[in-house]
């Protein structure tokens, strides 16, 4: 995914130094650590492009989650819960196909608006009540963490660091 001559001619980043600036540097790093090549530096454009897509496949398993555990649960709240947490996700993937297509005109003010908007609809999902054993809180808050992702390497893109 990063070869050397994108290394050379492209701006490269450390992945310490993106998670130096995200909410939980340790999850962060987890993260960017399983990106094939990051490790030894990382071209911002091809990392921002393996993450976002990467949020938006997960994205999608975790709706995929959502539904099925609409159609199976009894339990009233939990099917309320999760109804709302569809609505959420399918905010959560508009959001993130807007951030790639900002990504891919270069908008980077737009990718991080578009970010914090799927950060928020994640968020909104997490919040609900329910005593909810499924995998759902576990998805959501990973999924928080590649958003987060995403607005910091926005913010890198941009020039604000």
């Amino acid at each position: 995914m990063f070869s050397s001559s994108l290394l050379c001619s492209a701006r490269t980043v450390k992945i310490s130094d993106v998670c130096s600036k995200h909410p939980n540097p340790y999850n962060c790093n987890n993260i960017l650590n399983s990106v094939p090549g990051a490790s030894l530096g990382a071209d911002l454009n091809s990392l921002s492009r393996y993450i976002i897509t990467s949020a938006h496949v997960y994205a999608f398993d975790t709706i995929t989650l959502v539904h099925n555990l609409t159609r199976s649960i009894n339990d009233k709240q939990l099917k309320q819960r999760y109804q709302a947490c569809s609505m959420d996700y399918d905010d959560v993937l508009l959001s993130l196909t807007q951030a790639q297509q900002s990504f891919v005109n270069g908008d980077y003010k737009g990718m991080k608006s578009n970010g914090q908007t799927a950060l928020k609809d994640v968020q909104d999902c997490d919040w609900k009540p329910g005593n909810d054993q499924s995998d759902l809180p576990n998805k959501n808050k990973y999924l928080e963490d590649v958003i987060n992702i995403i607005i910091v390497l926005a913010d890198f893109l941009a020039g604000v660091y």
